[in-house]
């Protein structure tokens, strides 16, 4: 059951980030938007 705790716990943790992550770029211009954009679908999918 510990292990099972540890993983919702890295799961929140990562939801968190991609939420903070989203608000961020919703305060940028779109210019720069994209360019966070298209570096960002090189990025590797498992965080």
């Amino acid at each position: 059951m510990e292990l099972f705790e540890e993983e919702v716990e890295i799961y929140n943790s990562k939801m968190r980030a991609l939420n903070w992550l989203y608000d961020e770029l919703q305060l940028q211009p779109e210019a720069l938007k994209n360019i966070i954009n298209e570096r960002g679908q090189n990025l590797p999918l498992n965080l």
